[in-house]
């Protein structure tokens, strides 16, 4: 599907209906003529809820985003007798591959809804003297408007660390980053051309603080959980982009500010375990993709790639966890099992989008490649998750070099994270080598996917990542 058949889909807002977020239930379908589509409150609410909808779907962040980022590294194994992900974690991939042309077309339809959201529920705003809606009502339309920015500020941070190469501070960031959306959808054969990566990031904190404005303009965003883009998951998101641009001053700020507006306290040894259970909301969870027996992934789950399609936690990442490391409890043998059901339903959890472990680990690491290394403050932050290791019981168990406390977070950051995607998104941004497809000392840093082919021989100016493949490790 590529860029103007996306926009084509979405000149009819299909609203997938049905979604766990209770606040925006609905009818179960409604079609909706673009020109007609944000006539009311109830069609923002609508609109936000199809845009969640896509965000946890299997082709966006609901499998292919998170699963890819492992297999393409060193910590997740593909199983070659049932082929899901195997061109992936095999590198055998090119530009035809279904995957990559999967969360290329979700992210865009994504961004379509989200567009189309802002510009409708900006317009309600501004006319809502002559709809006579209530103060109340203003304010609701500010935190749907809030919440679409962040879900296309999140959809531009996977979109650009996929298709792009990565951030480099203080450059120009010329690189050829991904096709912006802003203030209008793309129309069907509209030529487009690719932003900078560094013109990316510029849009992708413009919505950041779009979205805090909004949502400091609705009344009840305290009621916001874990299930939505809330307050402190806008905060986790800008933590993620500016680690991701070697920002580390802004984003230890970023992510301290998102764990002080969770303020969940800490989950014991025995429920952090056990949380993976359930799908309700935990001290852990700044923002969870939500599932239930009703509305689940079934055979496109993370859990069945991980479950009947038998992909494995490689020898590499097992090796890095400790004997009384209570995380090794959500590993059996080779497998790993952190997406293996509720009681009720296998193919039932929730996928964690950010995570207050996330949080401190980011504080930890923005203290020792700052400006000013604060060895102390780094322990402390780290201390939060590595501590999950029952041998590590005060700060003064953890590594007291900056070199050694890096390597260490670099670790934990697999104990913590397996399973949910980090891997491919952290070489990159570090910089740090590792043995991929069997290739010592590879740089992921160096890496970038191929624009589908159906996009760029669509002829409406998206370009390929010329000679993509020259950096595919090889044995």
């Amino acid at each position: 599907m590529n860029m103007n058949r996306i926009i084509k889909y979405a000149a009819v807002i299909l609203i997938t209906l049905g979604f766990q977020f209770c606040s925006l239930d609905t009818p179960l379908y409604q079609h909706i003529p673009t020109e007609d589509a944000y006539e009311g409150i109830q069609d923002v609410q609508n609109g936000l809820n199809g845009a969640y909808q896509r965000f946890g779907y299997y082709t966006f962040y609901g499998r292919n985003v998170p699963a890819l980022s492992d297999m393409i590294s060193d910590i997740s194994v593909a199983s070659a007798s049932t082929g899901h992900f195997v061109s992936i974690n095999q590198w055998s991939f090119n530009e035809y591959d279904s995957y990559i042309l999967d969360i290329w077309s979700a992210g865009y339809n994504l961004i379509d809804r989200c567009v189309r959201g802002i510009n409708g529920g900006t317009a309600l705003i501004e006319s809502a003297q002559k709809h006579n809606f209530s103060a109340e009502e203003v304010s609701d339309l500010h935190g749907y408007v809030a919440q679409f920015y962040a879900l296309r500020a999140m959809s531009n941070l996977m979109l650009v660390n996929i298709y792009g190469l990565p951030y480099q501070a203080g450059t120009a960031n010329s690189q050829k980053g991904i096709v912006l959306v802003t203030t209008q959808p793309i129309k069907e054969f509209e030529q487009v051309k690719r932003a900078t990566v560094g013109e990316t990031y510029t849009q992708i904190l413009a919505d950041i603080a779009k979205a805090k404005e909004h949502l400091n303009q609705n009344e009840n965003k305290d009621d916001l959980n874990q299930y939505y883009f809330n307050e402190a998951a806008i905060y986790a998101l800008e933590a993620r982009s500016k680690l991701y641009m070697q920002d580390y001053s802004g984003a230890k700020a970023s992510a301290q500010e998102a764990i002080d507006l969770r303020d969940s306290g800490d989950e014991t040894f025995e429920s952090y375990v056990a949380m993976w259970k359930s799908t309700a909301i935990t001290k852990e969870d700044i923002f969870t993709i939500v599932k239930s027996d009703n509305d689940n992934l079934s055979a496109n789950a993370l859990n069945t790639l991980y479950g009947s399609y038998r992909a494995s936690i490689s020898t590499f990442a097992r090796s890095k966890f400790a004997a009384n490391d209570i995380r090794r409890g959500l590993i059996s043998g080779t497998h790993p099992a952190k997406f293996d059901g509720t009681a009720t339903a296998q193919a039932v959890s929730n996928i964690p989008v950010f995570r207050k472990s996330e949080m401190y680990l980011i504080i930890a690491e923005a203290n020792l490649r700052g400006a000013t290394v604060d060895i102390p403050a780094a322990q402390e932050a780290l201390f939060y998750s590595a501590h999950r290791n029952k041998d590590i019981e005060s700060i003064n168990d953890l590594p007291s070099t900056k070199d050694e406390l890096i390597k260490f977070i670099s670790d934990e950051r697999i104990r913590e994270f397996f399973q949910e995607g980090h891997r491919y998104f952290d070489l990159r941004r570090t910089g740090e080598k590792a043995t991929i497809n069997g290739v010592a000392n590879y740089q992921m840093s160096s890496f970038v996917f191929p624009i589908p082919d159906e996009e760029v021989q669509a002829g409406f100016g998206v370009e390929q990542n010329t000679e993509w493949y020259t950096l595919v490790p090889k044995k």
